[in-house]
């Protein structure tokens, strides 16, 4: 009778695991994403469906959705004890997800989003500047274990970037590199094309403030407000329309 009662309880758990709704991943994604990340209209299940990938404002007034996601369960994780789900948007792959007993991990992500709607969560008043142009995350391998002591690298391609509070105006591309190293990450910003150029290197030690050392140049006119408004973090170099930039400031 025990047997029978224990095969039933098991036979029952497993139902409820592969009729597991697609609206549990909604959940998810808000409490890993700090509720900036929620997953809109989910269909199918758990382990097959689709939904709308949605990002909310800082104020947390609003949700604006931006990319059409789709996800399928990869049996080929089962092997190492763990689940995996590769994803895609509009039938083009954008990276696989896997949950294991080491973490959580992301590999060959490729996610194209505009810049104000991916900025938006961020509580910064800096991301509420009306950012626009177009940006494009890409990660080969981003691995975060459950202390989240993320290590992995990532890239941040920005194009046309501009803000509405200067209309009108292009400042530029721009190319950021990410490294991580058991939660010590290390950045670089490069300006590929544009008005206003910024290079520089910085890093960001796990729990401690980010720094940031280099240069910002462009019209003279344009940028020669920035050492009142940058907190200190700007100093001039002595050339017409350049800044040296330190944070924290020195």
């Amino acid at each position: 009778m025990l047997k029978r009662l224990l095969f039933f309880l098991f036979l029952t758990l497993a139902l409820l695991i592969v009729k597991a709704p697609a609206s549990l991943l909604d959940g998810l994604v808000a409490r890993f994403t700090g509720d900036g990340l929620r997953l809109q209209q989910a269909e199918g299940s758990l382990w097959h469906g689709r939904g709308v990938l949605a990002s909310r404002d800082a104020g947390g007034r609003s949700l604006s959705p931006w990319l059409p996601l789709a996800w399928d369960f990869d049996a080929g994780a089962l092997g190492h004890l763990a689940v995996a789900w590769s994803l895609s948007s509009s039938g083009s792959p954008v990276g696989t997800v896997e949950a294991g007993i080491h973490g959580l991990t992301v590999s060959k992500l490729a996610l194209h989003a505009p810049a104000n709607t991916a900025l938006s969560p961020i509580p910064h008043p800096v991301a509420r500047a009306g950012w626009q142009g177009d940006l494009t995350i890409e990660s080969p391998h981003w691995q975060c274990p459950a202390d989240g002591k993320c290590s992995g690298e990532a890239r941040l391609l920005w194009r046309g970037a501009r803000s509405a509070l200067f209309p009108g105006r292009q400042f530029g591309d721009y190319d950021i590199r990410v490294t991580a190293q058991a939660g010590h990450l290390r950045y670089t910003v490069q300006t590929l094309a544009g008005e206003v150029i910024v290079n520089g290197q910085g890093e960001a030690p796990y729990g401690q403030m980010p720094r940031f050392d280099g240069t910002i140049s462009g019209e003279p006119d344009f940028l020669g407000r920035l050492p009142a408004i940058a907190g200190g973090a700007a100093t001039p170099t002595g050339r017409p329309g350049q800044f040296a930039i330190h944070w924290p400031p020195h």
